[in-house]
């Protein structure tokens, strides 16, 4: 080494030592420095406190008192802190104040750590579909859920409550968890809400040092027969998110990765979203949802080919509707069931560019998620026909029949977003056409009484009410089989007393 090397450190080391915290050198310094350090996180938290009191001051009165439940539930040791940083960052967090829109449920998720993770994004995807909401706090085990269960669920009414305790139970002998359980869900059920219990997601090897997968399933299956006696629905996130646990799970760990969060969140929503269509306490007709019943070609398939040719086809036109419009005719090609109406629709539009947005068994909430996935996006058509709202006076095991008012603010939604896409286009609605072939079909009051809902729409700038009833009706009120043979959909003849009616409302080319 040069000689000036060795100096230079002989002189660094002859230097006194100034670190912030020297090492200490008996029992009275250790204890000295524990205290200080104490007392600098007492003073940090009590500076971070008096900002986050400031911050929330400025609030309206509504998230104040839930900025309050938080500080009582989050506990000062390691979740408060963290929140009132994110806050005063001007971070978004799971346990965010939610305004509630009255339109829409309300959802609550409870669970613990797992759960919080995947809350963003399914609030996320449920954005104008449910207020999603989550528990105050991290919510541990059983034991902590039957102590802290009123203050969770609050004040409000809740619609969809989906829940899990387990891994915080790891220990906890199986009897006394399935008996906690049992209390836990007891209550849930009596709050009115569609309750939904979440399985335990599994752990990593070596992930938690007194855990194992073994004892996860083993609450798993306790919590099974505790569903199963109060006929809970279970989504199965341990199943869901087993295969690609290597992938998606930190390793050694019982927690996820960003992306495995999302993953579990299309699963949570996907179990909320199942309910909604069922609920009688909002209008479920204006809540924009996927694909609800079985049909002869896949709902996401269709949609699919409309979003690859809609482009292309720039079209002049667009029919949006559910079996009635599909079975007519044009693009996408329908398949072997539907092109009944091929003689109509040729004479009609002829070499017009028209886009067929008909898809079966859809409701007005259906459209309103389709519009939603984008498939009038960038189209500027002169003209928008809208057929819809029969499907929604129909009850299945998937969603619920609405009634004639809820029917029309539907279908007055699915207008409003058209014209949003589309401003310039002329809007053709359509009264809903009777069906059944006698005028005692239970259903023909109710349809009467939604196209008389519907008819003022008409007075609205860029809409036309078309009310061909009359057309389709003998003069004693029977629905000739000629014209619609099942009583619902028309035939080739059927197609044509459409096609003559839009014939006279239809822009000149």
């Amino acid at each position: 080494m040069p000689t000036f090397l060795r100096i230079l450190v002989l002189l660094l080391l002859a230097l006194p030592f100034t670190g912030s915290a020297a090492e200490p050198t008996n029992a009275t310094e250790a204890a000295a420095q524990k205290a200080a350090a104490a007392e600098k996180k007492a003073a940090d938290q009590q500076a971070l406190s008096a900002k986050f009191a400031a911050w929330k001051a400025t609030l309206p009165p509504d998230q104040q008192a839930w900025e309050t439940v938080l500080e009582e539930n989050l506990g000062m040791g390691f979740y408060l802190p963290l929140y009132q940083k994110d806050k005063l960052a001007g971070r978004v967090t799971a346990w965010d104040y939610v305004q509630d829109d009255p339109k829409l449920p309300r959802v609550l998720l409870i669970g613990d750590s797992i759960s919080r993770g995947y809350t963003l994004a399914t609030r996320k995807a449920l954005a104008g579909v449910a207020n999603l909401h989550r528990a105050p706090e991290n919510c541990g085990p059983t034991a902590n859920g039957l102590k802290k269960l009123p203050v969770w669920l609050g004040t409000g009414k809740w619609d969809i409550i989906h829940f899990n305790f387990g891994i915080h139970d790891r220990k906890t002998p199986l009897a006394d968890y399935e008996q906690r359980l049992d209390s836990i869900a007891t209550q849930l059920k009596a709050t009115g809400a569609t309750v939904i219990w979440a399985s335990t997601t599994p752990v990593a090897e070596g992930g938690m040092k007194d855990a194992t997968n073994a004892d996860l399933i083993a609450r798993n299956a306790a919590a099974a027969r505790v569903m199963q006696k109060h006929g809970i629905a279970i989504n199965d996130l341990y199943s869901f998110i087993e295969p690609d646990l290597a992938r998606l799970q930190n390793p050694k760990d019982v927690h996820f990765s960003s992306e495995g969060y999302t993953r579990l969140a299309e699963q949570v929503t996907a179990a909320i979203t199942k309910v909604i269509p069922t609920l009688t306490s909002v209008n479920t007709a204006i809540l924009p949802v996927g694909k609800l019943e079985k049909d002869m070609y896949g709902w996401e398939e269709r949609h699919a080919e409309v979003m690859k040719i809609k482009d292309d086809l720039d079209p002049e036109i667009v029919l949006i509707g559910d079996s009635i419009t599909h079975f007519w005719g044009g693009l996408p090609d329908g398949g072997k069931k539907a092109n009944r109406g091929t003689e109509s629709w040729e004479a009609l539009f002829g070499s017009r560019r028209v886009l067929n947005l008909g898809f079966g068994w859809d409701r007005t909430q259906n459209v309103l998620k389709r519009i939603q996935l984008g498939e009038l996006d960038g189209l500027q058509p002169k003209t928008i026909v809208i057929h819809i709202g029969t499907n929604n006076t129909s009850k299945t095991a998937n969603a619920r029949d609405n009634t004639p008012a809820e029917i029309a603010e539907g279908i007055s939604l699915i207008i409003e977003k058209a014209q949003a896409k589309c401003p310039q286009a002329q809007i053709i609605l359509m009264a809903i056409f009777p069906r059944g072939h006698l005028p005692t079909d239970p259903r023909r009051a109710i349809l009467a009484d939604i196209n008389r809902r519907l008819a003022p729409l008409g007075q609205k700038p860029r809409i036309t009410f078309l009310d061909i009833t009359d057309k389709w009706l003998e003069p004693d009120g029977t629905l000739p089989k000629d014209l619609m043979p099942d009583g619902v959909h028309p035939n080739q003849k059927g197609y044509h007393i459409w096609a003559e009616a839009l014939k006279k409302a239809l822009p000149k080319t």
